[in-house]
């Protein structure tokens, strides 16, 4: 008998993982690098330290702009001080304009000194936070790309490349989508058979070799590209999935895997199939045979559809010399075995 089941069209593609976040992790300042405390590819949390600069010079540093704050603060006072004098012997007419006019100079000089050394303690103790290098992120961390003892080199530009970390959950798999079937989701989505990309809900499955042909991973698009690239006829689309610990370590997906992607292009819907055996064909038209109440054999000239997991969807079905879509019934009796001794109309025996 046919099977009866539930079936949805799918368009499949070939994936590659990458992850939604990646860091390269370089030198803030440069110095001598006194640990690199990472065990490389391991998983790390946001914040742990990676990497330790001598710290040395830095505190130095920042001990002599210190004393000059002190220096500056101190001076400050004393213009200060001199000031609220000068004014007062002013309003008395014992101080001329010129000391008047000298000693608010002299204040607001210190006043900006002040601010100046600040500005530079500030620098000073970022330099020194900047001896220790802390992940920005969660994720796995690469290769130790420069050990402890070495000198690097920071700034802005030509910062030393120490190693690179990359998000591992949740990650995402960027696939090309050729425009024809672009335009059937589109489509779909405008007969609202499937959700808009933009409310960032369609589905989406994945699988790996190690799956056999199964697509166990669910994900959702998040990004549809905004341009078809005319080179290839293709356009990007990137899925998020879940990528949570196993049990006892690893994950399912790493950073630059190749997966297999299906995408759901109309909704699911109620098949009939029949097993591939069943089918055969005779000048590029496929058909089956059926058995009657009579115990006679009956050609349909058959549609197929989807293929899924060793059956075939009858899309539509007909008696030669009619176009009228009859189609296959699940009652129906359907020969699966044979097939080259079975003729249109023969008796035949079946076998339950």
């Amino acid at each position: 008998m046919p099977q009866s089941q539930d079936v949805q069209d799918y368009q499949y593609f070939t994936g590659r993982v990458e992850p939604n976040e990646r860091v390269d992790v370089r030198a803030r300042v440069s110095g001598h690098l006194t640990s690199v405390p990472f065990r490389p590819g391991s998983e790390i949390a946001a914040g742990d330290i990676l990497a330790e600069v001598d710290k040395r010079p830095f505190e130095a540093e920042l001990a002599r702009v210190q004393a000059q704050l002190a220096e500056a603060e101190a001076r400050a006072t004393r213009t200060q001080g001199t000031f609220e004098r000068i004014t007062a012997a002013r309003e008395k007419g014992a101080a001329s304009e010129e000391e008047f006019r000298k000693a608010l100079g002299d204040r607001d000089e210190s006043a900006a000194a002040v601010q100046l050394v600040k500005a530079a303690l500030s620098l000073a103790q970022l330099n020194l936070d900047y001896c220790t290098l802390r992940s920005p992120i969660a994720g796995r961390i690469g290769d130790r790309l420069v050990d402890a003892g070495n000198l690097v080199t920071g700034g802005p530009t030509g910062a030393t490349l120490l190693t690179t970390v990359v998000s591992v959950d949740p990650l995402q798999v960027a696939f090309d989508m050729d425009e024809n079937t672009l335009q059937r989701l589109q489509q779909a989505m405008r007969d609202g058979r499937l959700p808009s990309p933009q409310e960032l809900s369609v589905p989406v499955q994945a699988g790996l070799a190690i799956h056999q042909g199964d697509y166990p991973l669910s994900g959702t698009v998040k990004f549809l590209n905004n341009q078809v690239d005319p080179s290839t006829g293709t356009i990007r689309l990137k899925a998020e999935f879940q990528n949570p610990k196993l049990d006892p370590g690893g994950r399912v997906l790493a950073v630059g895997m190749f997966v297999r992607v299906r995408v759901p292009i109309g909704p699911q819907r109620s098949a009939v199939l029949v097993p591939e055996s069943a089918l055969a064909s005779e000048q590029g038209q496929r058909y089956l045979f059926i058995v009657d109440d009579q115990q006679t054999a009956r050609r349909l000239n058959v549609e197929p559809g989807l293929q899924l997991n060793g059956l075939r969807e009858i899309a539509r079905a007909w008696t030669t010399g009619s176009s009228d879509n009859r189609g296959l019934l699940s009652t129906d009796r359907v020969i699966v075995k044979g097939l080259q001794r079975v003729r249109d109309g023969a008796a035949v025996a079946t076998v339950d």
